[in-house]
């Protein structure tokens, strides 16, 4: 998703990209706050709206399917069997984290609806993960967007950047001196 995209359509892209890929839409979103294109809230409220609403979805697809899908594809079925009481043992710290771990959008809630957790828990921990997901991706990149809007910013990013690269030149080489005299 891009700016363009992001510019013409407003929440609806937003909300969009918040079920389909995740940050990207409500960074680019927030990125638009500090250029003046939407409101904070209508931000907030479509990132909600979109996370929520495809977790949701995945919750309930694998509620509904997950079993009959698992039995066509026994390879996915045992290895969701070995960590189905994994995910619910630790499902307090995946519900609020999940989100933030890049492939596992999808995959997490579909593995919960499968288990036997209890719909209302993910429906409630849902609602309040996917608030605060929403207000600090969005409130990252507003401020992504004001650093980068500042034109002496802007012309010090190649030199950023080679410092940045420089740096981890350096690790590197350190790193790989130290396994040598290993």
């Amino acid at each position: 998703m891009e700016m363009n995209t992001i510019a013409q359509y407003g929440p609806m892209a937003i909300a969009l990209g918040a079920f389909v890929e995740g940050e990207t839409a409500v960074l680019l979103g927030g990125a638009g706050l500090a250029l003046g294109l939407f409101d904070f809230w209508t931000v907030v409220g479509a990132a909600f709206a979109g996370s929520m609403a495809g977790d949701q979805f995945f919750f309930w697809l694998g509620r509904l399917k997950g079993s009959a899908y698992l039995a066509g594809h026994p390879r996915f079925g045992a290895k969701l069997a070995r960590v189905g009481s994994l995910l619910l043992r630790h499902r307090l710290p995946l519900l609020g984290t999940y989100r933030f771990i890049y492939g596992m959008r999808g995959v997490v809630p579909f593995a919960f609806g499968v288990s036997d957790l209890c719909w209302r828990f993910f429906l409630a921990a849902n609602l309040f993960t996917a608030t605060l997901w929403s207000l600090f991706i969005t409130l990252l990149g507003l401020h992504a967007g004001k650093f980068l809007a500042d034109p002496s910013i802007v012309a010090r990013l190649p030199l950023l950047g080679a410092g940045a690269a420089l740096l981890f030149g350096l690790g590197m080489l350190v790193r790989g001196r130290i396994k040598a005299r290993s």
